[in-house]
């Protein structure tokens, strides 16, 4: 693949998520992704013949986006980007996550991709089942700051102590 049509991809991707985020599920065409990525019409046919293709290069990019960005920052950090200015990829996810559609177009990327998380956590918490558990809590605290509103630093930090403690000691 050439350099042109890997950027042209990227952008469609991020163009998809943006749909997503702010439009939801239903909201996401091809023609809705070529309009907001500002490209002619069918070019993203071209490059995502069908909506698995497209649903698949939203989540593929959703994750990479999400797992370099959890790299080096910490937690605090990364979750308040994820529910401020990154809020619409962070809906987008959701919304791929909750849709029955949408799951069962992904298939098995979706876990596939979601495996790279769970590793990671397994990493900082030492088996599979808490990873998934700190997986689980963090994404509900991502939930209730996207839909109750914003939460201070040390809100954000004594919620982020309290998952740990949760998932490190079993209480």
């Amino acid at each position: 693949m050439n350099v042109r049509d890997a950027d042209r991809k990227t952008r469609l991707a991020d163009a998809a998520i943006d749909v997503l985020g702010t439009g939801g599920v239903r909201a996401l065409t091809h023609r809705a992704v070529d309009t907001r990525a500002g490209l002619p019409q069918g070019t993203c046919s071209y490059h995502f013949p069908s909506r698995p293709a497209l649903l698949t290069a939203a989540l593929t990019r959703i994750a990479d986006l999400d797992l370099h960005e959890s790299t080096g920052e910490d937690l605090a950090t990364v979750l308040a980007t994820w529910a401020g200015p990154r809020a619409a990829r962070t809906r987008a996810r959701f919304m791929l996550m909750l849709d029955p559609q949408a799951r069962a177009e992904l298939g098995p990327s979706a876990a596939r991709l979601a495996g790279g998380f769970v590793e990671r956590a397994k990493a900082l918490f030492g088996s599979e089942e808490r990873a998934r558990l700190a997986i689980a809590l963090i994404d509900g605290l991502l939930l209730d700051e996207l839909t109750r509103g914003a939460v201070t630093d040390e809100q954000r930090k004594a919620r982020l102590a309290a998952v740990h403690e949760i998932v490190t000691t079993g209480q």
